[in-house]
């Protein structure tokens, strides 16, 4: 992450100056998700530029994701579907044979001590402590992903007086209501593991599972969750199109 006092002494085109400004802003929960931001026009007077130099802020913007034009309505604060990226992995079906998306459901959330590796896929130090979620996702009552997650405990403390019945389906979106976290980005690596008996799935010890690793980040590029996810293997199916 750029250091602001180092980047303003960079000479920069006026156009990144106005990209930086809008980035903090979007940082500082200036907008949400379903209110656009200034016209053109509007950010053009906002920093005493030209509609054009605003324009190329703003397609810059774009095309780092952060942000996303519809057609009539303006630009809003681009929030990553998230929720599809484990239906790669996942291809569960209904008995008519339909894609489903499970419904997530809140199991626990507790404050605990420091984990080294877990505060270390975090960036945090080795004695801050951490904000711990078990959750599950669930199709006509049966567990079909089981889910340990792991917060800084500093950014996310308005989730400990939550009563766990208030917790939403969509994490990433209650995490941005209730803590301020917009989540931007996600690098998510998978392995088959074996000798886990995971009491939520009620597998069998020599059942194979597959597990999913997940670091969400911020707008700013910091990490601000570590998640596990944990599912059967005779579940698993990956596909990709390559054009």
């Amino acid at each position: 992450m750029l250091d602001e006092t180092a980047f303003k002494n960079f000479k920069l085109p006026r156009y990144e100056k106005v990209r930086w400004e809008l980035q903090k802003l979007l940082i500082q929960s200036k907008w949400t998700v379903e209110e656009p931001i200034p016209s053109e026009q509007e950010l053009a007077q906002m920093y005493s530029v030209s509609v054009g130099t605003v324009r190329k802020a703003v397609e810059g913007l774009v095309e780092d994701g952060l942000l996303i034009k519809l057609q009539g309505k303006g630009t809003f604060l681009k929030q990553p579907n998230f929720e599809n990226s484990l239906i790669r992995f996942f291809r569960l079906r209904n008995k008519k044979g339909e894609l489903i998306q499970p419904q997530g459901q809140i199991k626990k959330v507790e404050v605990c001590e420091a984990i080294p590796e877990v505060n270390s896929e975090l960036g945090l130090g080795l004695t801050e402590k951490l904000l711990y979620i078990e959750r599950v996702r669930k199709h006509e009552e049966v567990v079909v992903l089981s889910e340990r997650i792991w917060l800084p405990e500093g950014l996310f403390k308005n989730l400990e007086e939550i009563p766990i019945s208030d917790f939403g389906n969509l994490l990433y979106p209650f995490y941005y209501q209730h803590c301020g976290q917009f989540v931007s980005s996600a690098r998510e690596r998978l392995t088959f593991e074996k000798n886990i008996k995971d009491s939520y799935l009620n597998n069998n010890l020599d059942d194979p599972l597959v597990k999913v690793c997940r670091i969400a980040k911020n707008l700013e590029g910091g990490a601000v969750e570590y998640r596990e996810s944990f599912g059967l293997a005779h579940n698993f199916h990956y596909e990709i199109a390559i054009n």
